[in-house]
Order: structure tokens, then C-alpha cells, then sequence
């Protein structure tokens, strides 16, 4: 079976599917098959797969991987129709059954798609690449989850937690996602990665070593805002660099408009904007409607903003206005849906096409190659190019008129200055490109290599193979830190400590135990107790000397449990002066930060004044020195009935 790597993050648009896409070129460099995977993906933005429809970041990420796209990685795709409405898609094809199962319910039918598609992409690749969805802390949604905790457990993943530091409140993003996941995935949670710095990166110490030291994720680096040509997976953003030049094309954006990670090349080799209003029409040479999965919405914003006339009026001065599939039946005259696929009814479209579509319940999901007939001005650059590219659509579309029949099956009409194609992906052809801007598009696989170097660059390369090799532990430990557990009998803090240890330092643990077996109920205590930890652990067998055992540990982590007992020990051994000796040299070592250690002891001031001296001496002795060692931690806890109540400093247990 092969591992995975989770990369969740802090929330929405905090750049997940970049880094997935970036690490999936950097990897399958490196010589391994990798598979990227989201469980479920909310977007209107698809492309064609083997065995149907994906959202189109997993298959950018499958091309950066330089795999085939596969329905498998990303099984569930959620396509919004209304504000509370999804169309649903479970391995390539829509469900319009499950869009009416309440989503809290909804679950139950979609895990085993999503379990079954990842155990299958395990089997398959040396590293399968997880994207989260949003936050995986979301209180109402972790009981329906399909996409982060739930598939990290079934991957059995370790994840990098992303923040957008562009954003502001990065830090904060980070601590408030670990603290709010449930404990027993927060080990999981071995590196965080700080997103779209722009700076001084000597400004940001000590924040990543206090976040590391709090949480036990590792800073894995720092990725600047990288310039490049990518689709955003979410909103109407084609990039990060700046737009081309000559021919100004612009690209109406209306409510779930669909597909527009189609028109990349555009923002390349164009002057590009988006339009969303009548005004943003004048300065422009070329427009295009792009998909919409609400035609209904589309519309009305049309007509409600004014855009609806500007269009006609633009298409009326002889500029060339291009609809692609929803675009192309929004131009038409007349759209039906007696099926209620969408909506129910029929409505008048702009009728600058004349052209009726109804839609119907089957949907087309496949690629096409075709080749264009003769095409008029000014579209007659195309005539004859043969182009690749996919459908995506509900129904069928037939000429109400006069209207000439430019690609086969019903998939392009041309009036004078105004084509609508259902093919999706005709810019992305390199002979459409030079055919209408004269020149190619320099296309993405310099997108993803740059990707690529910038992992290399600003990633710890060494840290992610560690990854791949160990999983979850593959850690890195802190620069010394101390933390003090404090709590009475049967209080939870020993198993606390057990815990943290894991988070901190993995396999790579010292446990230095203080107590003695000195009849059979104790012995079975120390076995049980021994049982419970690691067997990969070094354990130090050491009722005396504290100091030296915490100095000479094999181990970048020490668990010292317990300091109470340890100090009994010298107490009932040689007194009070040896008791005190102890604790001093303990506080010597603790003060040189050489290695990160764990304190476990006993609290002891809210009991009654013992009756014995020796009882008396050793209240006192453990007090005082519970004080100092509190006073030497960088954080302290009082575990009580197995809760932490966080005594000094920021960290979460």
C-alpha cells in the first residue's frame, strides 16, 4: 500500500489545492507515482475523467502529477445550483437522488464512495496527495465529514496544515485549528506551512518556534506568493501574474457561472477582465458567456444589472461575442426544462442565437475531438482547425432559424458575429490560440515545474521524504522546552504526558521512570504503566539521579514521571539536604533548553497536614519544588478527573 500526505488547512482559499498541486510535481520528480485525492469537492468548475466528471483542481493536480485524471480522486463533487442546492456527482456521474437527502444524512451514502476511491488510489501509486476541504475543525460538520479527518484516519495520514499569512491572524489561524481538533488526531498533525508571505522572513521569529513548541507541529516553511498562471479552484481568478497584452477579452462572471479554470490561456494572451456589470463591456475587442449550472440566475443577474442589453448592443457594433455551453444556450431564444432538471418551465434567452434548448435528465460527460466546418467573419481564423476538448451538459440544443452549423452533433452555431460552441476547452487548443491571438500560450507544465522548484526552495525536502517514509512520525522536535503536568492520584496526568510526548517527539522518546518495585502490586502498576508506552522508546530505570538521567537520555524528548517520586526517594534515603540536591541539579539541566522534557508530579497543597514529620518534610519539599519547576516550564498544567487546567503559558494540551 502506498502513504499519504494530508494538506488541510486553517480554512477556505488559504491555497490547499496550490500546494497539492505543486507537491504532486515535486514528488513524481522525484521518481514516485502520485495520485491526488479530495473525498468531496464543492465547485463548478469540472473536467472530463476516466469514468466521468472531477473537480478541476484534482485534475490539474493529476496533470502536475503527470497521471491520467480518474474519477477516484475525487469521487464526491458537489456542483452549487442555488444558494441551498447542489447537484451531486459520485464517481463521474450525477445523482440528482442524493441531492434530496439531507446533508447531515447524506454521508451514510456517499463514505463508502469516498473510503472504497481512496483504498483503490492506495493500492495503486507510491504517494497519494489528500486535499481538505475548508477547515476540519468545523463543530457542525465533523459528525458528516467525508473529506478531512475522516480520510486522514483512513489514510492513515500524516498532515501539513496550511495558513494564508497574506490574510493576517496566521498564527492564531494555526493554534486555534490544532487546539479544536479532536485530541486523538492531533498527532496526526505534523507540520504547518506558512502561505503567500511577502517580506522580511527575519520578522516573523519567534512566532513559528512558540507555534511548534505549543503544538508539536514542525515548521515545514515558508512559500512566498508565487506568481503563476494556475486556476483558482474557487473564485473567477485565473493567476497571480499579471495579464497579457493586444486583444482585450473579457469574460462575464454571473452566479454559478461554470468552467471558467477553461480560460487560463486567455489571461496569457490577452488583456483579460472579468464582467460584471454593463460598463466593463465598452473598452472591450471579444466577449464570452462561459458555462452556468443556474441559467435561471444567470438570467436574472443579467437582466437585473443591465448586462442583458449591453450585450445585445455589443453584439450589435460587430465585436464577436463567443457563448461555451450554458453560455451558448443563454445566447439563444428559447430554454426549456420540462423535466425540472434545473428549473421548471421554459425561459426567453438573450436571442442573439436562434436556437431552443431543452434540457433532459441524461447529461453529457465525455471528450471530443471535432473539427470546425467553414466558419464567417470574424471567427473564420477557425475554419477547418480541428480541436480537442470535453461536454459537459444536460439536454439538447436545435436552430429556431437561419443559423449556419459549425461543429458536428449539434455542438457550434454561428450568426454573423456571434458563435456558441458546448465544447469546453476550445482556448486551451495551441491552433485556436494562434489562430486568434497569434501566438501560443505558454501552457501549464512551466506552471506546475515552477511549483515544483518552489517546494525545493522554500520547503524542507528533507522533512517531506520523511513523510512519505514514516508517516505520522516523521517529526521534528522543538528546541528545548519544558512542561510541567501536575495533578493528584488517578488525576490523568501521566496519560497526558504520554500524549504529548507522542505529539512532540514521535518514536524518538525518553522515559525516565522514578519508582521502584519494591513489592508485586507495585510491580504490576510499573508493567501496566510500561505497557502503555511506545516499545520503540528508551526507558531509563531511575529512582535517583534525575538530573543525570535527563542529561544523558538517548533521545531529543524526556519524559521524567515522576519528579515527586524521584525526590521521595532522596528523601527517604538520605534526607532533606539530598532531596534538595536533586531538584537543584534537575533545575540545572532544565535551565541549558538542550532538550525538550516532559515534568510529571504530584500535587500536593490541597490536602490535609499530614500527622507523620517525614509526611510533613515531604508536603513541603514537593511544594517548594513544584514552585520552581512551574517557575522553569514554559507552560504548566493541573490535570484534573483527566482535564488540563493550563496553569502558565500558551501552549494546548
Amino acid at each position: 500500500m502506498g502513504r499519504a500526505i494530508a494538506v488541510l488547512g486553517t480554512g477556505s482559499g488559504v491555497g490547499k489545492s496550490l500546494l497539492v498541486t505543486a507537491l504532486a510535481r515535486y514528488f513524481s520528480r522525484k521518481g514516485l507515482a502520485v495520485a491526488p485525492f479530495k473525498g468531496q469537492n464543492m465547485s463548478n468548475h469540472a473536467r472530463v475523467a476516466a469514468g466521468g466528471e472531477i473537480g478541476a483542481a484534482q485534475y490539474y493536480q493529476a496533470l502536475a502529477a503527470g497521471v491520467t485524471p480518474d474519477v477516484r480522486m475525487n469521487p464526491v463533487l458537489l456542483k452549487p445550483e442555488a444558494e441551498t442546492r447542489s447537484q451531486v456527482v459520485v464517481l463521474g456521474r450525477a445523482r440528482p437522488a442524493l441531492g434530496r437527502v439531507p446533508w447531515k444524512v447524506r454521508h451514510v451514502y456517499l463514505w463508502p464512495a469516498v473510503r472504497d476511491s481512496l483504498k483503490s488510489l492506495l493500492a495503486a501509486f507510491d504517494l497519494v496527495l489528500i486535499e481538505g476541504a475548508g477547515s476540519p475543525t468545523e463543530p457542525n460538520l465533523m459528525a458528516s465529514d467525508v473529506t478531512n479527518l475522516r480520510v486522514l484516519r483512513a489514510a492513515d495520514a500524516a498532515a501539513i496544515l496550511v495558513a494564508d499569512i497574506d490574510k493576517g491572524g496566521a498564527f492564531a489561524a494555526l493554534l486555534g485549528t490544532h487546539a479544536y481538533l479532536p485530541e486523538a488526531d492531533r498527532d496526526r498533525f505534523v507540520a504547518f506551512v506558512l502561505n503567500r508571505f511577502r517580506g522580511d522572513l527575519g520578522l516573523l521569529e519567534p512566532a513559528p518556534t512558540d507555534l511548534w513548541r505549543r503544538t508539536g507541529m514542525a515548521p515545514l516553511g515558508v512559500l512566498p506568493l508565487l506568481r503563476h498562471r494556475l486556476p483558482d479552484e474557487d473564485a473567477p481568478f485565473l493567476g497571480t501574474r499579471p495579464p497579457g497584452s493586444g486583444m482585450r477579452v473579457g469574460v462575464v462572471h454571473y452566479p454559478f457561472a461554470s468552467n471558467l479554470d477553461e480560460f487560463w490561456p486567455l489571461y496569457e494572451l490577452a488583456r483579460f477582465r472579468w464582467v460584471r456589470a454593463p460598463g466593463d463591456l465598452e473598452a472591450l475587442d471579444f466577449l464570452v458567456l462561459p458555462g452556468a449550472k443556474n441559467v435561471r440566475a444567470a438570467l436574472d443577474y443579467l437582466a437585473g444589472s443591465g448586462l442583458s442589453d449591453a450585450i445585445r448592443g455589443f453584439a450589435e457594433s460587430g465585436r464577436p461575442v463567443l457563448g461555451v455551453c450554458g453560455g451558448l444556450e443563454l445566447l439563444g431564444e428559447r430554454i426549456s426544462d420540462p423535466e425540472g432538471v434545473e428549473f421548471a418551465g421554459e425561459l426567453s434567452g438573450l436571442g442573439l442565437l436562434p436556437l431552443w434548448t431543452r434540457f433532459e435528465g441524461a447529461k453529457a460527460v465525455r471528450e471530443r475531438e471535432v473539427r470546425f466546418t467553414e466558419l464567417a467573419f470574424p471567427f473564420s481564423a477557425l475554419s477547418g482547425l480541428v480541436v480537442r476538448g470535453y461536454e459537459i451538459h444536460h439536454g439538447r440544443t436545435e436552430p429556431t432559424g437561419k443559423v449556419r452549423r459549425v461543429l458536428p452533433d449539434g455542438l457550434g452555431f454561428q450568426k454573423g458575429n456571434v458563435l456558441g460552441v458546448f465544447l469546453h476547452g476550445l482556448f486551451e487548443n495551441a491552433a485556436v490560440q494562434k489562430a486568434l491571438f497569434g501566438r501560443r500560450a505558454e501552457g501549464l507544465e512551466a506552471t506546475f515545474d515552477a511549483l515544483a522548484e518552489a517546494v525545493a526552495t522554500h520547503l524542507d525536502e528533507g522533512f517531506l521524504m520523511e513523510m512519505v517514509e514514516k508517516g505520522q512520525r516523521a517529526r521534528r522536535v522543538p528546541p528545548g522546552a519544558v512542561y510541567l503536568l501536575l495533578g493528584g492520584a488517578r488525576s490523568g496526568k501521566s496519560r497526558a504526558a504520554l500524549r504529548l510526548a507522542r505529539r512532540l517527539g514521535g518514536d524518538r522518546v525518553a522515559f525516565v521512570a522514578t519508582a521502584r518495585a519494591t513489592d508485586a502490586e507495585m510491580k504490576a502498576r510499573i508493567d501496566r504503566h510500561r505497557a502503555e508506552r511506545p516499545a520503540v522508546w528508551t526507558t531509563i530505570e531511575a529512582p535517583r539521579g534525575l538530573a543525570r538521567a535527563v542529561e544523558g537520555a538517548p533521545a531529543p524528548v524526556v519524559l521524567l514521571d515522576c519528579v515527586a517520586v524521584g525526590l521521595a526517594n532522596a528523601l527517604v534515603e538520605e534526607g532533606e539536604a539530598a532531596a534538595e540536591a536533586e531538584l537543584a541539579a534537575l533545575l540545572r539541566v532544565l535551565k541549558r533548553r538542550e532538550k525538550t522534557v516532559i515534568l510529571v508530579s504530584n500535587e500536593v497543597g490541597m490536602g490535609v497536614v499530614p500527622v507523620a514529620p517525614l509526611g510533613r518534610a515531604y508536603r513541603d519539599l514537593l511544594g517548594s519544588a513544584n514552585q520552581r519547576l512551574a517557575g522553569a516550564a514554559d507552560a504548566a498544567f493541573l490535570l484534573v478527573a483527566g482535564q488540563a487546567i493550563r496553569l502558565k503559558g500558551g501552549f494546548v494540551l
